[in-house]
């Protein structure tokens, strides 16, 4: 939703400019005094004089594209009558979007909203709207009740105005105020749902609170559905079992629409799992595909039965090629590459050789058995060749060609591309941002890897030919093969990322590498001035799609940490753009943390020169208590602790220091001392790491303990790193992290800063440098091997290559060695690969690498931060290490 409008950054939905085609429709029919807003994706409609409520009964009318002009014609007409507010779905193209794949299954078939006045009026217009509508169709809304087994009018209960607060993380909550002053979430699940005290007027006998899902699923008489694997705007993939065989299958459902409607069903919704159902049995024998079982429609959905594959993703075997073993060798994970490689391209070519094209032919759409076979799976966009008239206009982002991104007829030639890019994406993992940074990641990113990983450059010419733009141009299958196969194997001593011997071996920067980072700083600054815009309400900068639904001046997503790198990098910042960011820190909109709302604002403003203004906001989140509801660095007390701390340094102050004690003492007796260390929970978690985890709690009892002299703070905070420290998980001899005490074993290990080795190292060094304990130093240096190799898809502070080089710096500045800054350069080199040039300026991608992003978090400014501290060897953001530099008589302890 927030890539439709632009090629280059993320955009708010509501600057989209609708088409007219249902407005005009609504104009005709509606009274000339009711008022017409086009909002983005909805338009809305007020009769004159008409009143909000907070909540209330909600009428919702589904649609497809085919009678979508039929049915706002209807509705228009019975709404005029009673004048109630209602909106629809803009245009044509916001119809399509809300019933694709992409969409909210919760969302989905919500073609028309109506609001009415009370429940006289609601009961009015539904029996009026059931009359009108019974030969129409229209997708189930999961959320509601049908009325009166209509297949387009539904209703459910909820909110009317727009009613949010923001939860801890700044994640926006809609919902309302119940008679007893409580807060009622207005959560849109799966299922109807009443609020406290309130009964369904239309069926009294139905269960108020839900309708429960039946115990045993059983399609078609025959097939079980035992769990949900994922879901999405079109329906869901479960596995099951077949009653009658005993196989263990997949099936995939796309939610069809109910009432008998005169017209095809629609190619968007139903027409591509017919054709993967065709196409599955056509390359059925090949062992390259799962075998299909059934394809059969149950009430108004359809479903694929297929076999239940033993395999695993490219994507979650991509990881052997470089850590199956502390010391592997390239020759080793080139093999594995290779290997991969020629099956796949094999493979492909059979494919081929069956008149069927793939078209998404991408990491997570390629598996593999135990014993090394290739199966392709998800042949949503498969088209056969020479066969079929019509194809699917879609494709994954940098896995497409031109031709297969202009919609043209489809060819084999697009798999061809598809495969370079894989390969591409199987040593960078960053093949989604192809289409964004084309020569950054092919001519600048893809050969500094391979070089690291002593991989045989010529593996870019196979990438580059199968890439290339011109399809005349471009490699084939057997080319690419034959290439490969004459490539020479590395020497077998070389190894693939640096020993533990190595880790300090980082040659010191040239002249021209710091040249070039100040070039790439200033290029940011330029861009950064040339797309401030303070004329906009929802964003400051263009940032991640996460602004557009917490608030817009977090110091995670929002202008709070653009603006910090200004500040730091220039030294000052403009007025107006201080006055932006202060005026709309409320805290309606935004929650108390420190990454996530009004701490970090205020820290922001206390080092800006605004110290007045950074004292009336300090005293709403101290005087509203709401900080200290999650113990977290990030997001909670400890947050709020280290941000009093950092008015009291500023200030001098003692009542800061004070309350700074008084949180510490409360995270004290709300703690959990355990035979694996000191922890605290949140709603019944037990994260780990620096953001969320307990090393961000004791990263702050350490400041603590320091500034107030008092020796439980730094005992806590021992013990609440010694529970993290208790969870890391060694990977190749290296050590990382999950998010959570008690993750399965699958879950991501993390050498991040946020959950992983960057941050939970971060804490450690801090610990060591205040008390001594060598213990802490050592856990240091085993997290800085752990994130001493360069070599990932992330660049930013919150995960990736700048968070990296933050602790590598922290790593020079305790241990008083400056060959972990040599470290920290080496990352930066890596980072510039993904400098990417623009019309002023240049900026750098976000996740995925197919917009650019701004933020601090996972954008350019954390970026930029982490560039500037390293040439101008600054402190660290938001840290207080003044108060261990300071600290009488402190000197690190040899073992």
């Amino acid at each position: 939703m927030y890539t439709l409008m632009d090629d280059v950054h993320f955009e708010n939905i509501e600057r989209y400019t609708p088409t007219e085609e249902y407005s005009s429709i609504a104009r005709r029919l509606l009274p000339a005094d009711w008022r017409l807003q086009p909002h983005g994706f909805w338009t809305q409609c007020r009769p004159p004089g008409w009143q909000s409520r907070s909540h209330g009964w909600k009428i919702h009318i589904s649609s497809i594209p085919e009678n979508a002009e039929e049915t706002i014609v209807l509705a228009c007409e019975e709404i005029a009558a009673v004048g109630a507010m209602f909106k629809f779905c803009s245009d044509p193209r916001m119809l399509a979007m809300s019933l694709g794949k992409g969409w909210s299954r919760f969302q989905l078939g919500k073609f028309i909203t109506l609001y009415p006045a009370d429940e006289a009026q609601f009961l009015g217009l539904l029996e009026q709207l059931h009359l009108r509508t019974q030969h129409l169709g229209g997708p189930h809304i999961l959320t509601d009740r049908p009325y009166k087994g209509s297949s387009v009018v539904y209703y459910r209960y909820g909110a009317h105005a727009e009613g949010f607060r923001p939860d801890i993380y700044g994640n926006r909550q809609q919902g309302f105020r119940l008679e007893d002053g409580s807060w009622h979430d207005d959560v849109r699940g799966a299922h109807f749902r009443l609020p406290p005290g309130c009964t369904d007027p239309v069926d009294h006998l139905q269960n108020a609170a839900a309708d429960p899902p039946p115990a045993d699923i059983l399609l078609n008489q025959r097939y079980r559905v035992l769990g949900a694997l994922k879901f999405n705007g079109t329906g869901g993939i479960y596995h099951g079992v077949d009653t009658e065989t005993g196989q263990r299958i997949v099936i995939r459902e796309v939610r069809g629409f109910a009432g008998a409607m005169p017209v095809a069903a629609p190619h968007v919704l139903l027409g591509g799992i017919q054709r993967e159902a065709r196409i599955l049995q056509k390359l059925s024998g090949t062992g390259l595909v799962p075998e299909f079982v059934a394809l059969f429609k149950e009430w108004n959905n359809w479903f694929l039965v297929e076999e239940q594959l033993e395999a695993s993703t490219l994507w979650d075997s991509a990881m052997d090629f470089y850590f199956s073993e502390e010391l592997q060798t390239a020759a080793d994970g080139f093999g594995r590459i290779r290997e991969k490689i020629i099956r796949i391209g094999e493979a492909l070519s059979i494919i081929h050789s069956r008149g069927v094209v793939l078209r998404d032919l991408t990491r997570s759409n390629v598996m593999f058995t135990a014993t090394g076979h290739v199966k392709f799976i998800d042949l949503e966009f498969a088209h056969e060749i020479g066969v079929d008239d019509r194809w699917v206009k879609g494709w994954t982002p940098g896995y497409a060609s031109a031709e297969q991104r202009a919609s043209r007829r489809p060819t084999v030639q697009e798999d061809h591309y598809a495969l370079g890019v894989l390969i591409l994406d199987m040593l960078t993992f960053c093949a989604s941002g192809l289409d964004l940074a084309r020569a950054q990641i092919i001519d600048g990113k893809l050969p500094q890897v391979l070089a690291d990983l002593g991989l045989p450059a010529a593996l870019r010419d196979i990438v580059t030919g199968l890439t290339d733009p011109d399809a005349d141009r471009r490699w084939d299958i057997a080319m690419a093969l034959e290439a490969l196969r004459r490539i020479e194997t590395p020497s077998p001593r070389r190894v693939m990322f640096p020993s533990r011997q190595e880790l300090l071996a980082a040659p010191a920067p040239m002249p021209a590498t710091c040249k070039g980072l100040q070039h790439i700083l200033s290029g940011l600054t330029d861009y950064l001035h040339s797309v401030a815009d303070t004329g906009r309400e929802d964003r400051l900068w263009p940032a991640g799609p996460q602004l557009f639904f917490t608030n817009p001046v977090s110091l995670q997503f929002g202008a709070t940490g653009t603006a910090w790198f200004l500040l730091q990098h220039e030294g000052h910042l403009a007025p107006e753009i201080l006055d932006w960011i202060q005026n709309r820190a409320v805290s309606e909109r935004c929650p108390p943390g420190l990454y996530s709302g009004i701490a970090g604002v205020c820290l922001l403003l206390l080092q800006a020169g605004r110290p007045e203004a950074a004292m009336r906001m300090r005293a709403r989140i101290a005087q509203s208590g709401d900080a200290q509801t999650t113990p977290s660095l990030y997001f909670g007390a400890a947050g709020q602790g280290l941000m009093e701390l950092h008015f009291w340094q500023a200030t001098g102050d003692s009542a800061h220091l004070s309350a700074a004690i008084s949180i510490g003492e409360r995270l004290l007796e709300n703690s959990l001392l355990t035979s694996q260390g000191r922890c605290w929970s949140w709603q019944g978690k037990v994260f780990l790491g620096l953001g969320d985890g307990q090393s961000g709690i004791a990263l702050f009892l350490t400041y603590l303990g320091v500034a107030s002299s008092d020796a439980r703070f730094l005992r806590a905070a021992s013990e609440a790193l010694d529970f993290d420290i208790s969870h890391g998980v060694r990977v190749a001899g290296r050590l990382f992290w999950k998010n959570l005490a008690g993750a399965p074993a699958n879950a991501s290990n993390s050498p991040h800063t946020r959950f992983g080795a960057a941050g939970i190292g971060a804490a450690c060094l801090r610990h060591f440098a205040a008390t001594g304990e060598v213990r802490y130093r050592d856990i240091a240096l085993e997290c800085a091997y752990s994130v001493r190799s360069r070599v990932t898809n992330k660049l930013w502070q919150e995960s990736g290559n700048a968070g990296f080089g933050e602790y590598l710096l922290d790593m020079a500045h305790f241990l008083r060695d400056e060959r972990y800054a040599n470290a920290a350069f080496h990352h930066a080199e890596a980072i510039a690969q993904h400098a990417i040039p623009m019309p002023v300026g240049m900026a750098f991608a976000g996740p995925a690498h197919h917009r650019i992003c701004n933020e601090y978090s996972v954008g350019g400014a954390g970026i930029g931060i982490f560039l500037d501290r390293l040439l101008k060897r600054s402190p660290r953001l938001l840290m207080l290490d003044g108060l261990l530099d300071r600290q009488s008589g402190w000197a690190p302890r040899s073992a």
